[in-house]
């Protein structure tokens, strides 16, 4: 059984999946990475990570999670994702107690 703090919703899932997509383009223009580039970082093929960012494929969690760990990993996007509160610190607070779980 997941405990309560540890459970993430499908809506916040979704929602923070379309965020991330809303900006997916901008962040790789602000370190000048491919798709094909990031797609490798990731673990997808070229093809698959075109077709997420397109919206023809549905982004899953453990492709959000990598990408998001990927652009935390670079000061400039890391900056501009909590800029665009891309970044879940929502989650961060609550899986350490910081936030009460939804």
């Amino acid at each position: 059984m997941i405990r309560e703090k540890y459970l993430i919703t499908d809506d916040y899932q979704k929602a923070s999946i379309e965020l991330l997509l809303d900006n997916l383009a901008a962040l790789r223009a602000r370190i000048n990475i491919t798709q094909e580039e990031l797609a490798n970082v990731i673990g997808v093929s070229r093809q698959t990570f075109y077709a997420i960012e397109t919206g023809k494929r549905k982004m899953s969690w453990p492709i959000y999670m990598a990408i998001i760990f990927f652009f935390d990993s670079i000061p400039d996007t890391s900056e501009m994702m909590k800029e665009l509160r891309i970044y879940p610190i929502d989650l961060i607070m609550r899986f350490n107690d910081e936030l009460e779980s939804p």
